[in-house]
């Protein structure tokens, strides 16, 4: 008996497992949504043509974000998917499924991964491609994908807690992989918690200058949850698409998704930071940051007795 209305699938760019949700589709009646197929009913529910919706979702792989389109492109796939669960069970390929129905019931989320290796062959043979272009193909889709999860909810798509299933295709076969989604969709299963409890571990923190370490001290001091140059952000490529610069803001507050960056340099010193923060916020602009500069950095932990040498 199937027990599960709703498979969500994430794949590596270069994996090639489509047919077996195709067959999964057939066998078992559920209505295939691929990126076809969906971008039919989107532009429908969006009022858009497929064309011009197929150019934003590029837009947004690239790093371009807009507030108005975003927000209705997530709330159009999720009614979408929505509407067509009532009347079907339903295979959503990609478009970030994981994320949007994370603690949807009756639901399975899958993720297909495979080596590098792996995928560069299965490329070549399956396009014909040379391995210099077939590497260069993979970086991009990569690169794409990472981007559309870090424009659209802040996150990294190969989270493993996204998943109920991860299978790798260097262990097992198509036909394998196949057969264990079978399995698991006719067994009850459990959502995926909002949060994933873990122990807090302790690994000391080696901040750049001791104006960063009494922050942390406030910070930890107040119970604000803090982060210490959790993330970097590409901030310009070359024509290899290797990344020739980048920035690491100091510190990020989940609780208020905001960022920090610390700065005790004079203003005339301030140029390359100033512009580097401003080129993250024209290429990231979902994301929330804040420079915070030495006096007013100064007075804050004055005003709470902490001194800094």
């Amino acid at each position: 008996m199937m027990l599960v209305k709703l498979i969500t699938v994430a794949r590596e760019f270069g994996t090639n497992v489509d047919s077996i949700f195709e067959k999964l589709a057939k066998e078992y009646n559920f209505l295939l949504l691929n990126r076809k197929n969906l971008t039919s009913y989107l532009s429908k529910y969006l009022e858009i043509s497929e064309e011009d919706l197929i150019i934003k979702e590029k837009e947004i792989e690239k790093g371009k974000y807009e507030d108005d389109f975003s927000s209705k492109y997530v709330e159009g796939i999720k009614n979408v998917v929505d509407s067509l669960l009532k009347r079907s069970s339903v295979i959503l390929m990609g478009r970030g499924g994981q994320v949007i129905f994370k603690n949807y019931p009756d639901t399975i989320h899958v993720n297909i991964i495979a080596p590098l290796k792996y995928r560069i062959e299965n490329l070549i043979k399956e396009y014909n491609l040379d391995i210099n272009t077939t590497k260069k193909l993979i970086e991009e889709k990569d690169r794409e994908r990472e981007t559309y999860f870090r424009m659209l909810f802040n996150e990294d798509w190969k989270n493993p807690y996204l998943y109920h299933l991860i299978l790798n295709l260097s262990y097992y076969t198509s036909q394998e992989i196949y057969e264990i989604i079978v399995k698991s969709i006719e067994k009850p299963k459990k959502n995926i918690p909002d949060s994933q409890e873990s122990f807090t571990l302790t690994t000391p923190v080696n901040f750049a200058n001791k104006s960063e370490e009494e922050f942390a001290k406030l910070l930890t001091f107040y119970r604000i949850k803090w982060e210490y140059e959790p993330h970097t952000f590409p901030l310009e490529w070359d024509s290899e698409g290797q990344i020739i610069e980048a920035f690491t803001p100091d510190f990020y507050l989940p609780e208020f998704n905001l960022y920090i960056e610390l700065t005790v340099q004079k203003p005339k010193l301030m140029t390359e930071k100033l512009r580097k923060i401003r080129k993250l916020r024209e290429l990231y602009p979902h994301i929330n940051i804040k420079l915070l500069y030495g006096k007013d950095y100064l007075k804050i932990l004055e005003k709470y007795g902490a001194k800094v040498k």
